[in-house]
């Protein structure tokens, strides 16, 4: 997963240099609008803070990849009022990692997020646009488990009750733009489910719970920017 996250930071500094180019930078940008704006989002993300008390995070999830999707409107060119969501994929790690390999066990992490969102746009109608965001919503976290040819999961799910985003859209046409942008995210795992045949299926609240936090960087595709 290192080799994932320096592939990603590489490729930021090449976006970087490309819309840095002389010929985009003196490109005549694109009148501000309102309307329909559609993003998408992908890049790496960093689990941090624990799952539940005494729990950290870094020893169930690894680094994930993750795709968002942003679906919403400019009300006015400066404000986005939309929803959002987002899908992260990846692998075990810590102490989990260790049972899953001690197991000859293949372990896969999978997080879900669904919520409301808005972002202020400073520059609507410039070809550089930094932005900024705020978001509520929903997580499913889960670990699927298959050793021995049984499969089983354990799925964490509760309130994300605060996403922070920021990012810069250089605004390359009327219906396309990019940039790179950072989503710090903050949650709470309110309930359990285990389903692990052969052992146990059980579900219910979870009772010491904890704050966690997801760091995403990455890249920004956005449509009628």
């Amino acid at each position: 997963m290192k080799w994932a996250g320096v592939k990603w930071v590489g490729g930021l500094i090449s976006l970087a240099c490309v819309l840095a180019s002389p010929s985009i930078a003196h490109a005549v940008p694109p009148p501000a609008r309102t309307g329909f704006q559609m993003a998408v989002r992908t890049g790496f993300s960093l689990p941090m803070g624990e799952s539940s008390d005494g729990e950290d995070m870094s020893d169930i999830y690894s680094g994930q990849v993750p795709i968002f999707l942003d679906i919403g409107g400019k009300v006015i060119p400066n404000l986005f009022i939309g929803g959002y969501f987002g899908l992260g994929f990846g692998g075990a790690a810590g102490r989990l990692g260790d049972i899953c390999d001690a197991a000859n066990a293949t372990c896969t992490t999978v997080s879900v997020r669904l919520g409301v969102e808005a972002q202020y746009h400073f520059l609507p109608a410039g070809s550089a646009n930094p932005w900024l965001g705020y978001g509520v919503g929903f997580e499913s976290s889960g670990v699927g488990i298959s050793a021995g040819g049984r499969d089983g999961t354990v799925t964490l799910t509760g309130f994300e009750f605060g996403r922070f985003g920021g990012g810069v859209d250089f605004r390359i046409s009327r219906t396309f733009g990019i940039g790179p942008f950072l989503d710090f995210s903050v949650g709470n795992y309110s309930h359990a489910k285990y389903d692990l045949p052969g052992t146990v299926t059980d579900e219910g609240s979870i009772a010491n719970t904890a704050t966690h936090e997801w760091l995403t960087f990455g890249v920004r595709g956005v449509f009628f920017p």
